[in-house]
């Protein structure tokens, strides 16, 4: 059975931008000799700003600005992004069958909704999206449940009929509490006990996950040749 809507989070679950998340922010650590927080990173996937600036103050050395080391990441992650972000696995065949059989789309992501914009447009999938939900158009981020419960709204889906796509802890908890049935495609978190409790579905990849759900990608393949 199809949902009524698809939301997605975005960055390493349509957009393989965690791992360059990662590596950008070791390397913002050691340029401020701050190599103890560079193994630090897990905590931050799937956090909005405050969120984040909040996990800062609690490792960072007080002696070290949190918004210019926030802003120094930042840049650097968008720099090497400036020309090409790459797709996860199927990410555009997904978001192309989707279109196919008319089901709704939209982004429930911790990322700044002008931010996440740019970085959709870049990869190719904004105009698939019928709404992006950024983590600063609400007041408490995931885990919270009012990223999905916003998007839910903004594609005029009711939670009980939409499908999530999440490879966080965070974003899991997030839509599940929000009443949405979530699939975890794991990226930088693998499966765990959690996940298996609260997902309705594991998968390696988008393709799999469409594959186990009974959706026929493959039709978008035959096309593309």
């Amino acid at each position: 059975m199809l949902p009524q809507a698809v939301i997605f989070d975005m960055d390493g679950l349509l957009i393989d931008t965690e791992k360059v998340s990662m590596a950008t922010f070791q390397d913002t650590c050691f340029s401020y000799q701050a190599d103890h927080l560079a193994g630090q990173y897990h905590q931050l996937i799937g956090r909005n700003q405050t969120e984040q600036r909040a996990i800062f103050a609690d490792l960072l050395p007080t002696h070290i600005d949190i918004q210019r080391f926030e802003k120094d990441w930042r840049d650097l992650f968008l720099d090497q992004l400036r020309y090409h972000v790459p797709l996860k696995p199927h990410a555009r065949m997904l978001c192309q069958w989707l279109k196919s059989v008319s089901l709704p789309m939209a982004v429930a992501t911790s990322t700044q909704t002008a931010k996440a914009e740019e970085l959709l447009e870049r990869a190719g999938l904004y105009g698939f999206m019928d709404a992006v939900i950024g983590g600063d158009q609400v007041h408490y981020g995931k885990p919270a449940p009012d990223l999905y419960i916003k998007a839910a709204d903004a594609i005029a889906c009711p939670p009980r009929h939409a499908l999530a796509f999440e490879d966080s802890y965070q974003g899991i908890e997030a839509a599940h509490t929000a009443g949405i049935a979530v699939v975890h495609i794991p990226d930088l978190m693998p499966a765990n006990d959690f996940t298996r409790q609260h997902a309705v579905l594991i998968a390696d990849n988008l393709s799999m996950a469409a594959k186990q759900l009974g959706w026929p990608l493959e039709n978008m393949d035959a096309k593309a040749k």
